[in-house]
């Protein structure tokens, strides 16, 4: 192994070069040039069997110091089987053949050599042995692939140093034999940075991001608003790796994707390091909804729990591989997965490597299964507080629906500003196409199984680059058609876009807002706080009181005079406020008309009725919920496609999931409002008290606006004196689709009209 990486395959770079040249990319057969051995030493002699297509041929060659085996096969067409002495070398051309093959089906040595040995025995050319071709020919095979990827390698790179001298006005010649020296060398370019290093500051995504997608970070140009770049991180368990005993020796694709181990390792410390191990109270600040939601949200996902087991480490080295890819579906890195479950210092690792590949000034979309607790732990902890005002979090459009409705309104990518029509889900679609390669890679070597995924993904990446053109059409064509049907449901609905727009904000704003909770001291809080705004009341009253005899005083001193002047409107706001407060609170405490009620901190009564009141309050917003996502499976009920009825089976599965918790909050405000009853009933509420009325469990969700779910009859909620037009109204709810899809069309629009710029420069 050593021997091929350091001595042989750095050799073979020249001549390779040299044989695609002279041969027109072995189209013509190479006709080596005859050299004289320089080195005086002893010549040594080797007879090699030659596999061609259809033919063997043996040749004889003489050897020596200066005058390796393998350079004079290579310089002849072959490639051999051994660094130093082959006894078998295969065609080139042959091999190129091979490897085009394996990177469109699973490779298989066996099945290549077994039908190739019966094919020439068909013909008449018999190899001695048993199983004679199979070893040989994929040792020939395998280093002959590193010796493609060296060459692309020291091309890339060559390239790459004449670019930069060219826009710097200076000499690139000097740069460029100090990579061929390096290329022969066996030395890798360009080193990434490790995860302790800091990175250089820059004016432009790095090289590397450019080459991994040129119009998502090529261009001589920013996007003129929104987010700079687009990326969707997701995890596959099925490309798992059978542990075994010895690991095979270390094989580097010079151009990997993967994230080297021993930076994940750091991030997996760093984290184990700063959070503990058991799980700490709800993490509230900063926080776009309440806790309890995302709390669901991890029940609903085993993405968003790390501890629960999908692949067993007794069996599998490496149990999942997690990528990092761009809009257009474009590997950006991969991590390989040695934990039995999907933590977050994998998502962590991929997108530090991200930032320190982008300018300072960045902004990045980033939609991931479970991004709102991915965004959680980032603030709760710091995990990328150097990173996180930069960052744009949503869901994949697929694993949306699972969330809840809370959490859709906030991470949905349809609903979030920035994202366009961007989906996702380009992590699935690349699992998918490389399911093909699940049982090879699950029993090769390990070092064997990165190498073929950095191949296949380069392979991926150079189709991908000839279909951008039409990429960008068909994105082109459906944008527009998706905002012809945005702006039909804006004018449908008959309001302005600013009215569906405000709409929107106010359905998120209360369908996000923390819900209040059931207590054992409701009512004595509840009281309290009344008390309290009692008390703050009457000093406002008597200040303004202060500051209006000052004003008619005709003797008052000029200062006090300027200074009640200054200060009596704002007073007069502040008791405006809390006046309004303190009728709220004593609505709901249902005591109007009462001056004083510090009787009432011990009363069950009132104690039953502000937990009936928050849980009633609790049940509108859940029922709201589920009226949205039901609409999701109503609207789609004609739709034929696969994709669409993915997403209806999961939405539904999602929505009959949280039926049950909907129904017993139904019940048990049912309970609340008998015991209510009971109190009346025995004289032990106060005097004039009217109980609320019962929900009917059997109707509950119909959700119409006649329904006794808006009444309040005993409660008195100001806050909800019926439907709001977003609820009520179709055709306002339908204009608030319309104009999300619009915007959203629109940003799409804008980000192709900027990536057909960055494929023009």
């Amino acid at each position: 192994m050593n021997t091929w990486t350091t001595e042989v395959i750095p050799k073979l770079v020249r001549p390779y070069l040299r044989l695609l040249h002279e041969t027109q990319n072995l189209q013509q057969e190479s006709v080596p040039a005859t050299s004289e051995c320089v080195c005086l030493g002893t010549v040594y002699s080797l007879s090699v069997l030659v596999v061609r297509f259809d033919y063997l041929e043996r040749i004889s060659l003489g050897f020596c110091t200066c005058r390796s085996a393998a350079v004079q096969l290579v310089e002849r067409g072959f490639f051999p089987c051994a660094p130093l002495q082959p006894s078998l070398a295969v065609d080139i051309r042959l091999l190129d053949f091979a490897t085009r093959l394996f990177l469109k089906i699973s490779p298989n040595n066996t099945a290549i050599s077994n039908t190739l040995t019966e094919f020439l025995e068909a013909r008449g050319y018999q190899m001695k042995g048993e199983d004679p071709l199979r070893r040989r020919f994929g040792n020939a095979l395998q280093w002959y692939n590193s010796l493609q990827h060296a060459t692309t390698q020291l091309v890339d790179s060559i390239l790459a140093a004449n670019r930069e001298s060219s826009d710097t006005n200076n000499g690139g010649s000097s740069d460029t034999e100090d990579m061929e020296e390096a290329a022969e060398k066996g030395e890798q370019f360009p080193k990434r940075p490790r995860f302790h290093e800091e990175p250089p500051a820059l004016l432009r995504p790095s090289e590397y991001l450019r080459s991994r997608c040129p119009i998502c970070f090529g261009g001589n140009s920013r996007i003129s608003e929104g987010l700079d770049s687009i990326v969707c991180i997701d995890a596959c368990f099925t490309q798992k790796h059978t542990k075994q005993r010895y690991r095979d020796p270390q094989r580097i694709h010079p151009n990997t994707v993967f994230i080297p181990e021993e930076d994940v390792e750091g991030w997996e410390n760093f984290v184990a390091e700063i959070r503990p191990s058991r799980p700490t109270k709800d993490f509230e600040d900063s926080l776009k909804f309440p806790a309890d939601v995302l709390d669901d949200c991890e029940k609903s996902f085993t993405a968003a729990d790390g501890t629960r087991e999908k692949a067993s480490t007794q069996f599998f080295d490496s149990t999942a591989l997690m990528g990092l890819l761009c809009r257009h579906d474009r590997v950006l890195w991969l991590v390989n997965m040695t934990s039995p479950g999907e933590r977050q210092h994998y998502a962590f690792s991929l997108i530090d490597m991200l930032f320190k590949h982008l300018p300072l000034t960045w902004r990045v979309g980033l939609l991931y299964d479970v991004a709102c607790t991915l965004e959680r732990s980032a603030l709760k902890w710091g995990f990328l507080d150097q990173y996180i005002d930069r960052i744009a979090f949503a869901i994949s459009v697929f694993h949306a629906y699972g969330h809840g409705w809370a959490c859709q309104c906030v991470y949905h990518p349809r609903k979030c500003k920035g994202f366009g029509l961007s989906d996702g889900e380009g992590c699935e679609r690349f699992w998918h196409s490389i399911s093909k390669l699940i049982a090879y890679l699950r029993v090769c070597g390990h070092h064997t199984r990165l190498y073929t995924l950095d191949s296949q993904i380069h392979q991926s990446d150079y189709e991908s680059l000839q279909g951008f053109g039409k990429w960008i059409t068909r994105k082109w064509r459906n944008a527009e058609a998706r905002r012809v049907e945005g702006d039909k449901d804006v004018s449908e609905s008959q309001e302005s876009p600013e009215f569906l727009r405000h709409q929107w904000e106010e359905q998120v704003a209360l369908q996000t807002k923390p819900l209040p909770r059931q207590s054992q001291t409701a009512g004595k809080k509840a009281v309290e706080e009344a008390m309290r705004l009692q008390k703050v009341r009457d000093s406002l009253v008597a200040r303004i009181s202060k500051f209006e005899d000052i004003i008619c005083d005709v003797d008052a001193d000029g200062v006090d005079y300027i200074d009640a002047e200054e200060h009596l409107p704002i007073l007069q706001k502040q008791l405006d406020t809390c006046q309004n407060k303190l009728s709220r609170a004593k609505r709901a405490l249902g005591v109007e008309d009462r001056a004083s009620f510090q009787h009432l901190t011990k009363s069950k009564y009132i104690n039953y009725r502000m937990n009936a009141r928050a849980l009633k309050m609790r049940l509108r917003t859940r029922l709201r919920a589920r009226k949205f996502e039901r609409n999701r499976i109503e609207r789609s009920a004609r739709r034929q496609q696969y994709n669409e009825h993915k997403i209806q089976d999961q939405t539904e599965d999602s929505v009959k999931r949280r039926d049950p918790g909907i129904q017993k909050l139904a019940r048990s405000y049912n309970k609340y409002v008998s015991d209510m009853q009971e109190l009346i009933r025995r004289r032990q509420a106060p005097r004039n008290a009217v109980p609320p009325l019962p929900i009917a469990v059997k109707g509950l969700f119909n959700l119409d606006i006649d329904d006794d779910i808006w009444e309040d009859v005993g409660l008195n909620d100001d806050d909800h004196e019926g439907p709001p037009p977003w609820l009520s109204s179709e055709k306002v709810r339908k204009g608030i689709k319309g104009i999300l899809l619009r915007d959203r069309s629109d940003e799409e629009l804008r980000r192709l009209r900027h990536e057909m710029r960055a494929m023009r420069e």
